[in-house]
């Protein structure tokens, strides 16, 4: 039985409001949940969008926002992890690493009495755990800027150091060369520059 007219996208302009929400997505996800939705059809899905849009402004008339912002997805990063003996390479972990922390603190931002001020909106996480383990695990890989942490595994450690030993041996023998040349009068008043990302004489 059809209860909904068959041009009421038409006449509601349902298109240009998905454009102008669109608009406003802060990811790919969203801006893909903005395309599968349609016109709700039944009351109790109309009163439980309006209690949440009730709620998302009182949080913004109070100034105790919501903390989202842009994410990246990860489908993919998540994908190619199922993948035995795959490396992730650093971005996918810094991707990963954002996403959790941006799901941190919604837990964190329903935790107490926003519960009960906000209940339209905590129930859309209310039946979803989130543990904060595999967050903490990344935290010791990664520093706060996303880069790997020099101490991230014993392995990475001593590789690091044997970096660090071979560089000074390096800069060393530039010295011995440099003085070498200098003393030859090979060696102009600039003594040394950078091409190419190398350093040269």
């Amino acid at each position: 039985m059809q209860l909904l007219p068959r041009d009421l996208y038409e006449k509601l302009e349902f298109e240009k409001v998905l454009e102008l929400l669109e608009k406003e997505c802060l990811g790919e996800l969203g801006i893909a949940a903005v395309h599968a939705l349609k016109p709700a059809a039944t009351l109790e899905l109309i009163e439980r969008g309006l209690n949440e849009t009730r709620e998302f402004k009182l949080s913004l008339d109070e100034n105790d926002h919501l903390p989202i912002s842009g994410y990246s997805t990860i489908s993919e990063e998540l994908r190619m992890l199922e993948v035995e003996g795959y490396v992730l390479p650093e971005e996918g972990l810094r991707n990963i690493y954002a996403v959790l922390a941006f799901a941190r603190d919604i837990f964190r931002f329903f935790k107490g009495s926003r519960r009960a001020t906000y209940p339209y909106l905590y129930a859309n996480i209310r039946d979803v755990s989130f543990d904060e383990g595999l967050l903490e695990a990344i935290e010791k890989v990664i520093d706060e800027d996303g880069n790997i942490r020099p101490d991230a595994s014993p392995e990475l450690l001593k590789i690091r150091r044997q970096m660090q030993s071979k560089q000074k041996e390096l800069e060393r023998q530039f010295r011995i060369v440099i003085n070498e040349y200098r003393s030859k009068g090979w060696l102009s008043d600039n003594i040394e520059s950078f091409r190419n990302g190398r350093r040269v004489l």
